[in-house]
């Protein structure tokens, strides 16, 4: 699959599975694009928590239906001007749903999902 392909996908649904390293399960997460990139952002603050576990070690999944696609999640190099961004994404994709996700505290907890993509 192709960068573009992968963006399609995950904008055509409006909720996907995120799985953090190899023996985690997949939960339901919302993804966002923002910039051709993938973003999420932690909704509850546990110490175990996915985005902790992404910090130990990038390497994941997400699955969107059927497709499962190799991702690596990091802390945006850019995360003080992507976060408008992404901020705006997630209105524009869950309106009211997501004021929830747009506090300083969600913010900082922005991670972004880098497809693996094999060639």
């Amino acid at each position: 699959m192709t960068k573009e392909e992968i963006l399609k996908l995950v904008n055509s649904r409006e909720y996907h599975k995120l799985r953090a390293g190899e023996t985690h399960r997949f939960i339901d997460i919302s993804i966002v694009v923002a910039e051709g990139r993938l973003f999420v952002r932690q909704y509850s603050f546990s110490k175990r928590s996915w985005y902790h576990a992404f910090q130990e070690d990038p390497n994941g999944a997400i699955k969107c239906g059927n497709v499962v696609i190799k991702i690596k999640g990091v802390i945006p190099a850019d995360l003080e001007t992507i976060n408008p961004k992404v901020n705006e994404a997630y209105l524009e994709k869950y309106g009211n749903r997501a004021s929830m996700t747009l506090g300083t505290q969600y913010m900082a907890s922005t991670l972004e999902l880098i497809p693996v993509i094999d060639e």
